[in-house]
């Protein structure tokens, strides 16, 4: 996920301020779908989702003083993050990428897996109605391992899995990144199911991350959307595969309602409310 300053920060609290106000928190969706599709949109100037069936989402990050003690956690710059969700009871994902899970050495391993864990329980002592997940570190986020096939980094990418066992008895929920880095379905497909049967190893709710755009990574792609058919194949197979999906994107872009991804969107939520 892309580096975002305390103007980030900021809005998140906001955000979470009429969440909390408006009582939008878990609000079920539209209908009987089981499906969730919340939204983690930050597009200047967007509607309101939840009008077609979108569920609220706060992000929180880690501490901005970035990680001056790399082998300890501040807990109160941790609980200082959460300070404006007093009262809330929806979802909510810690974006934690400050300690390394793959590669790491067994000691560092297991020292990062104690601090997230601290991170958790601080965060249910100051919210502790909301539901929690941490974004995009269970299962270890890897492309290259499944899609190349490499057996040793395969097999590296699958310890780790099973040492964050550790973690997944304290999350709520798993929230894996499916972000698109290359114009490759067949590549996406091969990651994405990867990514989602280890996620079930768990045996938590799963919600996979999609964003509209090329991931940041791909200097050649970055900032453009994903073409339509790509972006509804990807609901799709997160409908078949997963509990639900997080969009998100839009950090400091302008809403466009008329974007083909939009589209797509729309008529993706219009079928789970009709179904």
């Amino acid at each position: 996920m892309r580096q975002q300053s305390s103007m980030l920060r900021k809005r998140i609290i906001a955000v979470a301020a009429v969440a909390i106000c408006s009582g939008a928190a878990m609000a079920a969706a539209p209908g009987s779908q089981t499906f969730k599709v919340f939204d983690g949109l930050l597009y200047q100037g967007k509607p309101d989702p939840s009008v077609l069936g979108m569920t609220p989402i706060i992000q929180v990050n880690s501490p901005a003083a970035a990680n001056p003690t790399p082998h300890r956690v501040d807990d109160d710059a941790v609980r200082a993050t959460l300070s404006g969700l007093h009262g809330y009871s929806g979802l909510v994902f810690l974006d934690y990428e400050l300690w390394p899970l793959n590669p790491a050495s067994p000691g560092e391993l297991s020292n990062n897996i104690d601090m997230l864990n601290r991170v958790l329980r601080l965060a249910r002592e100051v919210v502790p109605d909301a539901t929690f997940g941490y974004y995009a570190l269970l299962p270890c986020p890897e492309y290259w391992s499944v899609v190349g096939g490499d057996p040793a980094t395969f097999k590296a990418w699958q310890t780790c899995n099973s040492a964050l066992d550790r973690i997944a008895e304290h999350v709520d929920v798993i929230l894996p990144s499916l972000y698109t880095y290359y114009n490759d379905q067949q590549g996406w497909d091969k990651f994405a199911a990867a990514q989602l049967a280890a996620a079930r190893r768990y045996h938590k709710p799963v919600y996979a991350f999609l964003w509209p755009e090329f991931h940041v990574s791909n200097a050649t792609l970055r900032g453009t959307n994903i073409p339509a058919d790509f972006w509804r194949h990807e609901l799709e197979f997160c409908k078949a595969h997963a509990d639900g999906i997080v969009i998100w994107g839009g950090w400091q872009e302008r809403w466009n309602e008329q974007a083909a991804w939009w589209q797509v969107t729309k008529a993706f939520l219009a079928g789970l409310r009709a179904g």
